[in-house]
């Protein structure tokens, strides 16, 4: 894919996948998924990890909205978001290397016309990284202030509070773009003749 698609594809700018990249999707939509007799152990294992980053996305988002609400202080933010924040990060830094060793070239080949969104979807992964490591910068410097005046205090919080925004719409985005890609794929396939089980 080249550089100018992929930008245009990027998390920033995209609003979900392009059509031609959905027509098994078409064929197999969302509320078809779970009586699918192709719906798989392999396949609902991967669909459990995407809800469980969904469950801690709203967890953290909750948090960080008691930090800008002035319910609690940034110490009793950074106990309580970081420890649960990195768990996350660390889970999403293993999903994806499987992603992308293991689960996407066994899609790519079975389905050569969806390979650029295979691209789309490892760009996503670097996107979402970054977008995480401006959100550890933000935190350091909220930590760093915690004595500080509280206004310094405020804004760092607020910068942080952004940056996690950041993080959680463009992991979100991705995760219901990969189901929408990979989902369909084995369901036509099964997950036998994919070679997952």
């Amino acid at each position: 894919m080249q550089s100018t698609e992929a930008n245009r594809f990027s998390l920033n700018y995209r609003n979900g996948l392009p059509q031609d990249l959905l027509q098994l999707c078409a064929k197999y939509p969302r509320e078809s998924w779970d009586k699918h007799p192709n719906l798989g152990e392999r396949v609902q294992f991967w669909l459990s990890r995407h809800d469980m980053f969904r469950e801690m996305i709203v967890m953290l988002e909750d948090c960080c909205q008691k930090l800008s609400n002035n319910l609690i202080d940034a110490e009793e933010f950074s106990q309580w978001f970081i420890p649960r924040l990195s768990f996350l990060l660390n889970h999403l830094d293993l999903h994806h290397k499987v992603e992308e060793f293991h689960l996407f070239p066994i899609f790519a080949a079975a389905e050569t016309k969806l390979i650029d969104g295979f691209s789309i979807l490892e760009t996503d992964h670097q996107s979402i990284h970054l977008f995480a490591d401006n959100l550890k910068t933000e935190l350091q410097a909220l930590f760093e202030l915690k004595n500080k005046p509280r206004d310094e205090v405020k804004r760092a919080g607020e910068n942080s509070t952004m940056k996690f925004a950041t993080l959680s719409k463009g992991l979100v985005s991705h995760l219901n773009d990969e189901e929408d890609l990979i989902v369909p794929i084995v369901l036509y396939h099964s997950e036998e003749s994919l070679g997952l089980i």
